[in-house]
């Protein structure tokens, strides 16, 4: 991953990209090679010269590494989840509200060209459904799956409800790894929302699927094709539906209908669109989109669904 966050912070021109570390020197010996830039020595070097970093390390890193930079009051874009545990997590989230530092936490489907372009038309969610499956990569699976790619949904769904559900329920079994590789979860709302959510990465085909209901219509997000569609219920006189055309409505026995918006998706990537966002929120331009809090909010649920599945299969 840091690579590709080097990639990306070379093509932004909203701040310097002065320099990479890696514990493999080699490793970041390339990179650095690649965009002209400092290849450090050790973190010492980094935490005199930085103004802002962003951390790709392995998860049970997370805390040795992003408090470091905290402490010298370096804001810090960290890849997710935020920690593998809740108390190390709550220790950086309170670390960088004591330094009134930005602590942006690295869930990147938030900046998915194809969720940018229709999240300010979802409302009031009554159900919400996600399918995120991979194959087996190789990699992760130091964590369960629930942690490698099911907070991604947690964190976009949190985002739609904009509440924490009341109650959790889930089903989740190892295959192939000693973590959780496959998982489904039943999350419900205080507005009376469910989520249904599925992650796993013992999949032969990738899937990454949102799909939102809500009493005024319905969106289904590709975040693999970066693909979206929104169909919304409207009354014959609205001039949404005369400005329909004929094969982009379907109408209903009660006069409404239920056309199609076009969709247009901006331009981009995930990870352009989320650091040129930390950049603008460590210039002062807007609070962090994903904060380190939503990040522990994350972990919060992600940790009682991995909880359930292990009560689950001692079940079994």
């Amino acid at each position: 991953m840091g690579r590709f966050h080097a990639a990306r912070m070379a093509e932004n021109k909203s701040a310097d990209f002065i320099g990479c570390y890696d514990l493999d020197n080699q490793a970041s010996s390339a990179v650095a090679a690649k965009y002209k830039v400092n290849n450090f020595r050790n973190i010492d070097e980094v935490l005199s010269q930085a103004d802002a970093v962003s951390i790709a390390v392995p998860t049970v890193a997370h805390l040795d590494v992003a408090s470091k930079f905290l402490e010298a009051g370096i804001a810090v874009l960290l890849e997710k989840p935020i920690s593998p545990d809740l108390e190390s997590a709550e220790k950086l989230v309170s670390l960088a509200d004591s330094k009134n530092l930005v602590l942006q936490i690295g869930h990147s489907e938030r900046f998915n060209p194809g969720f940018l372009a229709v999240e300010k038309g979802i409302s009031d969610p009554k159900f919400i459904e996600t399918h995120r499956l991979a194959p087996f990569k190789g990699r992760g699976d130091d964590v369960a799956v629930i942690l490698d790619l099911m907070v991604h949904d947690l964190d976009l769904i949190l985002a739609l409800t904009g509440s924490f559900p009341d109650t959790i329920e889930a089903a989740g079994v190892a295959v192939i790894t000693d973590n959780i590789d496959i998982v489904n979860a039943r999350l419900t709302f205080p507005g009376g929302c469910v989520a249904n959510v599925t992650a796993s990465r013992i999949s032969f085909k990738e899937m990454r699927k949102l799909r939102v209901f809500q009493k005024s219509g319905y969106t289904s997000i590709d975040m693999a094709t970066r693909e979206a569609e929104q169909y919304t219920v409207v009354a014959s006189e609205d001039d949404a539906y005369k400005k329909a055309p004929i094969f982009g409505r379907f109408n209903l026995p009660d006069g409404r209908a239920v056309i199609r918006n076009q969709v247009k998706i901006p331009s981009g990537d995930n990870l352009s669109f989320e650091i040129d966002s930390f950049i603008r929120s460590v210039r002062g331009e807007h609070p962090p989109v994903v904060s380190g809090r939503d990040g522990l909010n994350v972990l919060k649920i992600a940790s009682r669904i991995e909880n359930l599945c292990r009560e689950y299969t001692d079940r079994i």
